[in-house]
């Protein structure tokens, strides 16, 4: 049987010529290739390690950033969020013919309530019903003391109201911003503008429409996000406007009448300068109408275009 030499025999008679022991050479060569073996084996374990330890860091910085994103976000209101469109405030302002504003918004903010978040929801709503005397405290003990996870307390509210329930100091009571109608002249052209309320709610933002008057009527124009910055423009004289329904007032004082009408136009060219129905409202505060009995008794009745 021939045996295959380890070494080659050159290097082996190389060696011992120059008085070397071969084998110990040998041996510290397997050692060597052994310790690089090794070395490049535990190289590869870190490696390993290192992109683990990265892909779990990366994993955890994703659920550390969702849960960040959740905790500053405003939460969406169940039904606002269901529907999947998105809700537009903008309105544009209205003016009388010389630029002065008829209606315009304000930026307010609604009140809600997350439930599972508050400390103490009886001391909450005991103070509530001292900010807000038309809730019930009753219903609102058994709204944060249920299952529901949102709640809608006042869709507006003032600056003042808004500071006093942030001093209650409870982390479930939330504001969310939102735009409101305002008309800074009170009742004056009150049937004319008619009025505006809220259609599609979110926590952040309302649909702003019209429900009755110019507001309605031209409803889709004032929502138009093309619109920019323009106002909508009406033929109303307001200095005009004041004093027709200041003199229609007086006669009807004097006739010790049910209610009045006036309409004051333009012959030239048809436009309606002034239009007053008596009794009037605030759109501000804009009252419901009447379930039952005669419609002209509502201050809503606009006598000036639905009759006497």
């Amino acid at each position: 049987m021939i045996r295959t030499p380890l070494r080659p025999l050159a290097t082996v008679l190389a060696a011992r010529s120059e008085g070397e022991n071969p084998d110990a050479i040998e041996r510290e060569n397997l050692r060597a290739r052994h310790e690089a073996d090794r070395d490049a084996a535990r190289q590869r374990a870190e490696g390993r390690l290192l992109v683990l330890g990265i892909a779990f860091l990366c994993a955890f910085a994703m659920v550390g950033l969702k849960m960040s994103l959740l905790a500053a976000s405003d939460p969406a209101e169940p039904r606002a969020a269901a529907s999947g469109a998105q809700i537009v405030a903008a309105r544009a302002d209205i003016t009388d013919r010389n630029g002065r504003i008829l209606a315009t918004n304000l930026t307010t903010h609604s009140l809600y309530a997350q439930p599972p978040q508050m400390i103490d929801p009886v001391r909450a709503a005991r103070e509530l019903i001292g900010i807000f005397p038309d809730l019930d405290h009753d219903r609102l003990v058994r709204q944060f003391t249920g299952k529901r996870k949102f709640i809608w307390i006042k869709r507006r509210i003032s600056p003042e109201q808004q500071q006093a329930v942030f001093d209650i100091g409870d982390p479930g009571l939330l504001f969310g911003p939102r735009e409101m109608r305002l008309y800074p002249n009170g009742r004056l052209a009150s049937h004319v503008l008619g009025g505006a309320g809220f259609g599609r709610e979110g926590v952040s933002s309302a649909e702003v429409i019209g429900v009755a008057g110019v507001e309605k009527a031209l409803d889709e124009s004032l929502r138009d996000p093309g619109r920019g910055d323009v106002p909508l423009t009406l033929s109303l004289d307001l200095t005009v406007q004041a004093a027709v329904e200041r003199v229609l007032a007086g006669g009807m004082r004097l006739m010790n009448a049910k209610g009045a009408a006036a309409v004051l136009m333009d012959i030239h060219t048809g436009e309606v300068i002034s239009l007053a129905s008596l009794p009037d409202f605030d759109p501000n505060d804009r009252p419901s109408p009447l379930v039952a009995g005669d419609p002209a008794d509502s201050p809503l009745f606009n006598r000036a275009v639905q009759g006497v």
